[in-house]
């Protein structure tokens, strides 16, 4: 016989985890889930069918259980009953363990009292310093684990961790986690070309793992693409990958979003020959590359903004057949010169590319200021050359010309747009050799939006959409040509909002946008004042926002702004708080009165514009002092002149 169940206690810890939006798969599986927790809520309130709930299978909750956050799963399920407790035990040790958004006490709990017992059998495992879990390496190294434990690992996930120290204890653990097959880092510390002999320790490191396949280093969209107020938030320095170590097992090789990314291709090929699919966002060519044949490659994705003459290496690359196995190629580069037109592209691929199959590309092309010509017949004549029987007959290839009027430059690109990033400085004008007109799927890839035009002068259409935004960062006030852009936000995750004149206008435009944006649980929003129009906009609202951040246009938060603050967030229920101070002791106060607060990432301005990094030191001593002597045991770590706590 199963121990009872709490009725009230599991109607309520379910309704919580199905509020807070945790599911993120398909529609599909997501409405199947919803389904079944709706289904256990109506059988625990009636008492008479409790039995015939407890008595499903052990293997459906299991199968539930895929489609929760660790964090999320654990909440709902530990502690009703002995039966409940043994599941999740099981799913630990044969699953995904995922210590993102984790609150500080259910990840103390889970690494205490599961992790030592099953250490050799997790099969995968995801560790965060970000914003909402910030030191939680530092806490699962002063557990005494240690990554080189997790001997039977398959699969790791390393998120946020810019601490350098951190990274060296990681990397040399790497080795012995001889079962490893992915391995990817999120927004995390690399070596760059300015620590050469560094770059070559991890890169061996990571090339000797016997049964790596899949790598990647990666940034998020709300880090790439954002206003030039919080540009500093981004995330990375760039990356240097050297190795002297060859492996024979990695075919997969992906670094996406960074802001510079240096290897030599023939020492990548040398040192990885398997290597399938190589991805790489602002390519750096060395001074002086040389070629090697790369028959096993048959995915290239390659971005750059680099010299003619760099260019002319790489496509010396193509015509020499160094990929004759190419299949996919995609290609975005961001600079004038040489112009690539369809008759050029015709004879590359004809001549040096046998395979190729798919291609995609975004690059700028200049238009001349010439009495002569005319933009739109400069356009024509670049659009005609893709007019050919083997673009339009043969491969069915399309392309698209943006231009803004009067800037004499354009972009000309592959349709379905391929990239995940678009900007709208001004309104758009466009040609294209597309025989249709543009649906939702034309840009369906895009996933984060900068949109900052003048909001004189705009048209009130476009004829390019955009329906599946995920990070969307935006100057307000907005005109209609803004809401014929982007005709909903079902898909919004993260906003950037970014005001200097905050008036009743861009309260309801701000309004609204939230209103319509029902997954929404990232918001940075700068104000050029922290006004009570902003308290009562959220109050009216009834949002829950996980993680929001305030930028106050060069100033901090007083007293007065704090107790505004404490207001919005309780309205909103915010666990992440990001923000600037002007004295550290509103910081205990926040703390002390802000309950459902998981984590504070702040800067203290004591009448200097940036503190200096002895002066955080200090606060972080002081901070670390205060709360100790209120049993509050909060992790607090420094990262450049931020403090970082997580405190629940």
């Amino acid at each position: 016989m199963f121990l009872s169940l709490n009725c009230q206690a599991y109607t309520y810890r379910l309704s919580r985890v199905m509020n807070q939006r945790v599911i993120t798969q398909s529609t599909r599986i997501r409405k199947g889930v919803v389904l079944f927790f709706s289904f256990m809520l109506i059988s625990i309130k009636n008492i008479k069918i409790v039995m015939y709930f407890e008595s499903l299978a052990s293997e459906l909750f299991l199968e539930v259980f895929k489609y929760l956050s660790t964090s999320h799963m654990y909440h709902a399920f530990h502690g009703l009953n002995i039966r409940f407790d043994e599941l999740i035990l099981e799913y630990f040790r044969n699953s995904h363990l995922d210590f993102r958004s984790i609150s500080k006490l259910d990840f103390d709990t889970i690494v205490q009292e599961y992790l030592p017992n099953m250490l050799d059998r997790i099969t995968s495992l995801c560790l965060s310093d970000d914003d909402d879990t910030p030191g939680q390496i530092d806490q699962f190294f002063s557990h005494g684990l240690q990554l080189r434990q997790l001997v039977n690992l398959h699969s790791l996930l390393l998120s946020n961790i810019r601490s350098e120290s951190n990274m060296d204890k990681i990397i040399l653990d790497l080795p012995y986690l001889s079962n490893l097959t992915h391995l990817t880092f999120e927004q995390c510390y690399f070596a760059s070309q300015n620590t050469l002999e560094k770059a070559f320790t991890y890169g061996n490191s990571i090339w000797s793992l016997p049964q790596l396949i899949c790598l990647c280093f990666k940034v998020d969209y709300k880090y790439r693409q954002s206003h030039h107020i919080v540009d500093k938030y981004r995330r990375d320095n760039g990356i240097c990958i050297r190795t002297s170590v060859t492996s024979s097992t990695l075919e997969y090789l992906s670094i996406i979003g960074v802001t510079s990314c240096s290897i030599d291709l023939t020492e990548l090929h040398k040192h990885t020959p398997h290597l399938r699919y190589l991805s790489m966002d602002e390519f750096t060519i060395t001074d002086n590359p040389t070629y090697a044949i790369m028959p096993q490659l048959t995915t290239l994705i390659i971005s750059y903004s680099l010299k003619h003459t760099w260019h002319c290496h790489f496509l010396e690359m193509l015509r020499r057949k160094y990929l004759p196995n190419l299949i996919y190629f995609k290609l975005d580069y961001d600079y004038e010169y040489p112009p690539m037109d369809g008759g050029t592209w015709k004879q590359l691929i004809d001549n040096h590319l046998p395979k190729l199959q798919r291609l995609e590309f975004r690059m700028l092309q200049r238009l001349s200021d010439s009495e002569y010509s005319s933009e739109e017949e400069q356009i024509d004549r670049i659009l005609n050359s893709y007019r050919s029987d083997f673009w339009l007959v043969e491969r069915s290839w399309f392309v698209q010309f943006d231009w803004i009027p009067g800037k004499y430059y354009g972009y000309l690109y592959t349709l379905p747009y391929a990239f995940d990033k678009f900007q709208i400085l001004a309104a758009i004008r466009s040609k294209s050799t597309y025989p249709l007109d543009l649906n939702e799927h034309s840009y369906r890839c895009v996933k984060s939006l900068m949109y900052k035009p003048r909001i004189y002068g705009l048209p009130s259409m476009s004829h390019i959409q955009f329906f599946y935004i995920e990070h969307l960062s935006i100057d307000l006030p907005v005109s209609a040509y803004f809401h014929c852009l982007v005709p909903r936000f079902d898909h919004l995750i993260s906003i950037d909002v970014l005001c200097d004149n905050y008036d009743d206008q861009c309260q309801e435009q701000l309004q609204d946008l939230l209103d319509r944006a029902p997954r929404l649980t990232s918001i940075r929003i700068s104000w050029k004042t922290l006004s009570s129009s902003l308290q009562q906009l959220f109050e009216s609202q009834h949002l829950s926002v996980y993680q929001l951040e305030l930028l106050y246009y060069g100033g901090t938060f007083d007293r007065e702004q704090c107790m505004m603050l404490r207001k919005i967030i309780s309205t909103i229920q915010c666990r992440v708080l990001n923000f600037i101070l002007a004295d550290r002791t509103l910081m205990l106060d926040l703390i002390n009165t802000m309950p459902h607060l998981q984590a504070i990432n702040v800067q203290c301005r004591t009448g200097k514009r940036h503190p200096s990094s002895t002066s955080t030191e200090k606060n972080c001593a002081w901070l670390q002092q205060q709360l100790s002597s209120i049993d509050i045991h909060a992790i607090i770590t420094q990262q450049n002149d931020f403090i970082r706590l997580w405190i629940r």
